[in-house]
């Protein structure tokens, strides 16, 4: 039961906040105040929020019946993404149980977050984040904002998975967003910028190949919204390498060591990236049959259905340049502490 539903709720999806919420812990070691274990905690629940957000998009978008407008196009000879709530349309799963399934992850998040606020003090500023996380989390698709269906959602998901995530979790970490001084730890802020970025291209890369799609069933994604594909590729660009540029702002203030310049390896990946959305907007295709290993893992890649691979192949490289970021950034860190 636990592993159809986590199943269900594309646990393969982790790796893009369960790395961001692993770098927030490690980032917060040698703080003063540092607690491994409500860090860990920290980490858990916002791996909950996320399988939970993931179903309860699926929820609404089973309500609107949006996977019909895909499977037409599909029909059509059309490039469309059918890999949607296969759990619900095979029978094996009642609305009722999705609901009950969400929830528990929510729940369980929840009860995450009341243990480390009682050790934490009661803090505000944990209150604070994991408001607006879940505000925006949960009217991404939910009436009567729906912030998914009005050019609003990728923004959204970038600031909770991005800098909600890591002020929270570091601050769950150590409480240490403010120094006793009253310093706050704009290197956290300016990471989880980048990561948020990093994040928001996840779900935007979605968003780019499916707009046709997404236009079609009214849903007004900023893919649909900047409708070229000049602006497009631009917003495109500006999420994947303004991350970099703010890495190396920090170096240049001092905000942190110059070592943290080697996150500059993932740019291969992240140029690879950018070749193949533009190839995607010309409509020339990218072979999908056997993707280059450096461009990271590709999950049960020989399973997947040749015809969602045009999407999976760019979405699994830019999951992956958020994880090896994240991931570099961590060896840093450690390394730091060590040498």
């Amino acid at each position: 039961m636990i592993k159809r539903w986590l199943y269900n709720a594309r646990s393969f999806a982790a790796p893009q906040n369960l790395m961001p919420s692993i770098l927030a812990v490690v980032l917060a070691i040698n703080v003063e105040g540092f607690n491994l274990l409500l860090g860990l905690l920290a980490v858990f629940g916002v791996c909950m929020v996320h399988l939970g957000g993931n179903l309860l998009d699926d929820y609404f978008d089973w309500q609107y019946e949006l996977l019909t407008y895909r499977e037409e196009l599909r029909k059509e000879g059309e490039q469309a993404f059918t890999d949607k709530y296969p759990y619900m349309r095979d029978g094996s799963t009642t609305v009722a149980q999705l609901r009950n399934a969400i929830i528990v992850f929510f729940g369980i998040a929840a009860l995450c977050g009341a243990v480390i606020w009682i050790f934490r003090d009661f803090d505000l500023w944990l209150v604070a984040i994991a408001a607006v996380a879940f505000v925006l989390c949960y009217f991404y698709s939910a009436p009567p904002l729906k912030l998914g269906f009005h050019g609003l959602g990728e923004l959204v998901i970038g600031i909770c998975f991005g800098p909600c995530l890591l002020c929270g979790v570091y601050q769950s970490a150590c409480g240490g967003l403010f120094s006793s001084d009253g310093t706050f730890a704009w290197h956290i802020l300016a990471l989880g910028c980048a990561i948020g970025m990093f994040v928001t291209n996840i779900l935007y890369t979605h968003s780019f190949v499916e707009r046709h799609v997404d236009d079609m069933s009214h849903k007004k994604t900023l893919a649909v919204l900047l409708k070229t594909n000049f602006w497009g590729l631009t917003a495109y660009a500006f999420f994947l390498f303004v991350p970099f540029i703010l890495v190396l702002l920090c170096v240049a203030f001092g905000y942190i060591h110059w070592a943290y310049s080697f996150v500059l390896l993932m740019i291969p990946q992240a140029l690879w990236l950018m070749w193949a959305m533009i190839m995607f907007a010309k409509n020339v295709e990218v072979p999908t049959d056997h993707p280059r290993r450096w461009l990271g893992p590709m999950d049960n890649w020989e399973h997947i259905e040749k015809e969602n691979r045009y999407y999976l192949l760019r979405w699994y490289t830019m999951r992956n340049i958020n994880t090896g970021f994240c991931f570099i950034i961590a060896v840093v860190k450690i390394a730091l502490l060590l040498f």
